[in-house]
């Protein structure tokens, strides 16, 4: 059986990590059973591409995923809200572990990626190089759980500036913390939650690994808007800007399992 190899190549406007629905997000949470592996697949458009086929191969891959009845928590699509090199959209599925997620790959690879193929044809496209996985930690729940099918993300690709380290970010999570239940007791509770996200795969010369990623989601632009303008209203984003420096890459998010 052939095994993905999970690569590192060039990371530019990478991934997300998000719950698929309202389950998942109390899963994801509460840990019973946790997503303990989160994975985003790069994907180009075909020529064919348009929102009727894309539908029918989201429709194709969930009976083929339901037929093959693999242990998967829940799968999502990523649309960047800027044009990016190297991908147009990307496929996330949330795994309860690795060996999960492994022994789906080998049966996916043996049994079923023929009539994948078959299937995305002049749709889409994927390579197996861009497949990467997280171990995600929940360190802030959403106070009202999503109820809808669509959400927005927000990652942050981070390095410590010179003299810093992990310590200032942790310090740094406790006034967010503080800042948001302050927030919250003000204006009312909000789906906001954020995650910070492992890589399980190694990095290279040509790309090492950032020192570390955030992951922000919300229920929708609105709400991402007014958290950001509640933000920059404190101190917070100038002592975030002194002990790192992070590059941020928006998504809007679908739920498709």
């Amino acid at each position: 059986m052939k095994k993905i190899t999970l690569s590192m190549v060039v990371i530019f406007g990478l991934v997300a990590c998000s719950s698929s629905n309202d389950e998942t997000i109390s899963v994801a949470r509460d840990g019973q059973p946790a997503n303990e592996v989160v994975e985003y697949v790069w994907h180009s458009k075909g020529e064919n591409y348009n929102e009727d086929n894309f539908a029918l191969v989201v429709d194709k891959w969930n009976d083929l995923i339901d037929a093959q009845d693999y242990n998967m928590n829940g799968a999502n699509i990523l649309t960047p809200h800027v044009e990016v090199e190297g991908y147009d959209f990307i496929w996330v599925m949330l795994w309860p572990s690795m060996d999960a997620r492994n022994a789906a790959w080998d049966d996916w690879m043996t049994n079923v990626d023929s009539e994948w193929q078959d299937a995305i044809k002049g749709i889409m496209s994927f390579n197996l190089n861009n497949v990467f996985a997280f171990k995600p930690t929940v360190m802030r729940n959403a106070s009202v759980p999503n109820q809808t099918n669509s959400f927005e993300n927000e990652f942050n690709f981070c390095n410590f500036n010179e003299g810093f380290g992990s310590s200032d970010l942790e310090l740094f999570q406790e006034e967010f913390s503080n800042f948001l239940d302050k927030t919250e007791e003000r204006d009312g509770p909000d789906g906001f939650w954020y995650v910070m996200m492992d890589p399980l795969f190694e990095g290279t010369a040509e790309a090492p690994l950032n020192d570390y990623l955030w992951l922000s989601l919300w229920t929708d632009m609105e709400e991402k808007i007014t958290g950001y303008e509640n933000y920059a209203s404190s101190e917070l984003p100038a002592k975030a800007d002194k002990f790192s420096t992070c590059r941020r890459v928006s998504f809007s998010g679908k739920a498709i399992r």
